[in-house]
């Protein structure tokens, strides 16, 4: 008995700082886009829920309806399958306390998607129509775009597929400017859409489009979704060892996104191609994978239901009546389900969201002649205020401009070789020879360019420098001024500035090359830190260090 209490004191003194750590995650001096930060930094690992909780804790606790919708939905993202729609619900019900209709339509947004990655479609699209009726009228267009963008994929799985060209071409045209990923999966499903059209040779096109601008904009997650698209197109040309290679390239891809329903497209078309060049037995097994995933899944659509009467034709022909029998009742159970849903979606699309549509284009027209009333008057005062706009836009580019040659100008002088001083007013709290070993392993870290590593983070910095996380904050605080993200960051980028110096190679390397070489993770971490850093972009200051070259030689 006296050991189980020895034991527990011994538990209990062990677990109270990390929960003293936790309590202090949610006292009022934290900040939400602190708690971001952390969650960001922890994306993936169990260490998340510690800030996902305290974000939630603090939201709840100040009543503060749109940040614990925010919460939710952030845990809805880390959860196990088994409690998404826990989440789903609980996010969609801290939405409706806010009383944003903005908010309530993303949070039934991010629902349906949720669903929809499921395979539970008929569930997708209740809600992708309930988000679509709290945005109507929404200024926010991204959000309008994203429901239209959704609804679009549902008109896609029901074969409506004029209409989801409709709305996916809008689509690709709002999402162009300034939302690489949504333009890029719009341009996927357009494709997929010619597809369904029997119009391969414009799916090809679209999917040759959509491979350069992921290039061009340095995104390659949705390359194996592109290449399994084409894969399918390369069957309808009948090149099926292309088909058969671009396939078999993708599906591995595919599976590690947990995207079971293009898996079983891709193993259905590797059994169609492996059949047409007399590969019966390859075939075969593709087929049998497909009603594995339909087995275990219940994920089935239309075109995938031929693969069942490939089976039953063959086992037929090989006069097998028992594996002919299980596969018609499979065909039986796949057509009963097909039934059921694509009789509740096509109701449910046109019943609601194309009326839905049709009321919008009503008020708009209501809006627009209410707006006629008032022409005269709006035009004379924009005629009046014209001139002031030009004049203001003109000065504001000029200003921008001298701006941005001043800082270039700041970066392109001389640096004196002194050293920064090592040593702030502000107190340490660390004994000095603690400090100084720091400080001395940090100069060390400066001279051997450990910075450039890219999975470093202060918890494995401090681990290498033999220390804890809180000393080594503290000692870059005081003696380099600035948090440790900032002093990392600052660091590349101010190597990488040298190095665009010195090797006119290096200018020609994309933001994605060049944020490969500086350590930094992704293209858009390099030009949001280089912009922080510098106060321009990495791509003006390459033109204007080309322009020097160019007036020297």
């Amino acid at each position: 008995m006296n050991n189980k209490i020895v034991i527990a004191i011994f538990l209990f003194l062990l677990i109270s700082p990390v929960m003293k750590g936790q309590e202090k995650l949610g006292e009022p001096g934290t900040t939400y886009d602190q708690l971001i930060d952390q969650i960001e930094l922890y994306q993936g690992t169990d260490k998340v829920w510690i800030y996902l909780k305290a974000y939630l804790g603090k939201a709840r606790k100040e009543k503060n309806w749109p940040e614990t919708a925010q919460a939710y939905k952030e845990m809805l993202h880390e959860c196990s399958e088994d409690k998404r729609e826990f989440y789903a619900d609980s996010m969609v019900g801290a939405a409706k306390m806010s009383n944003n209709n903005d908010i309530i339509g993303s949070a039934y947004l991010t629902k349906g998607i949720m669903f929809y990655q499921q395979k539970k479609h008929g569930l997708a699209l209740d809600n992708y129509l309930l988000s679509n009726q709290y945005l109507v009228g929404t200024k926010d267009d991204y959000l309008k775009f994203k429901v239209k963008y959704h609804i679009g994929l549902i008109k896609y799985y029901l074969g409506y597929y004029h209409e989801a060209i409709s709305l996916l071409n809008e689509c690709v045209a709002f999402f162009k400017e300034g939302q690489p990923l949504p333009y890029l999966k719009s341009l996927h499903s357009l494709g997929l859409c010619f597809n369904g059209l029997g119009e391969i040779k414009k799916s090809s096109e679209v999917n040759r489009l959509a491979l350069r601008e992921c290039a061009r904009l340095g995104i390659s997650d949705l390359v194996p979704n592109i290449v399994h698209s084409e894969g399918i197109n390369q069957f309808y040309f009948s090149d099926y060892n292309a088909a058969i290679r671009s396939l078999e390239d993708a599906v591995p891809d595919i599976i590690e996104q947990g995207d079971f329903g293009n898996q079983a497209v891709g193993y259905f078309y590797l059994g169609k191609s492996h059949f047409s060049i007399g590969n019966i037995q390859k075939g075969l097994g593709y087929f049998f994978k497909v009603d594995t995933i339909f087995s275990t899944k219940g994920y089935i659509r239309p075109d995938l239901r031929e693969g069942y009467e490939i089976l039953i034709s063959h086992y037929k022909k090989e006069k097998q009546p028992e594996m002919q029998l299980k596969y018609i009742d499979k065909l039986l159970k796949a057509d009963s389900i097909l039934n059921g849903q694509y009789k509740y979606l096509s109701r449910k699309i046109h019943k609601e969201y194309d009326t839905k549509e049709l009321l919008d284009e009503k008020e708009k027209i209501h809006q627009e002649l209410t707006r006629k009333e008032y022409h005269n008057l709006i035009f004379k005062i924009t005629i009046s205020i014209l001139g002031f706009v030009v004049v203001y836009f003109i000065y504001r580019q000029f200003t921008i401009k001298r701006l941005y040659k001043k800082r270039f100008e700041q970066l392109m002088a001389p640096v004196p070789d002194v050293k920064e001083p090592g040593t702030k007013a502000a107190p340490l709290e660390i004994k000095p020879d603690v400090s100084d070993g720091i400080l001395r392993k940090l100069e060390r870290f400066e001279h051997n360019k450990g910075y450039l590593k890219k999975d470093l983070n202060a918890g494995k910095l401090a681990e290498s420098f033999d220390t804890n996380y809180k000393y080594l904050s503290k000692v870059i605080h005081v003696h380099r001024d600035k948090n440790f993200v900032a002093y990392i960051n600052d660091l590349r980028i101010d190597y990488i500035v040298g190095r665009l110096k010195n090797e006119s190679k290096l200018r020609q390397y994309t933001n994605a090359a060049l944020a490969d070489e500086a350590g930094f993770s992704t293209a858009q971490h390099f030009t949001t830190a280089f912009k922080k850093k510098t106060g321009i972009s990495p791509g003006y200051f390459i033109e204007e260090y080309k322009k020097i070259e160019n007036q020297s030689s």
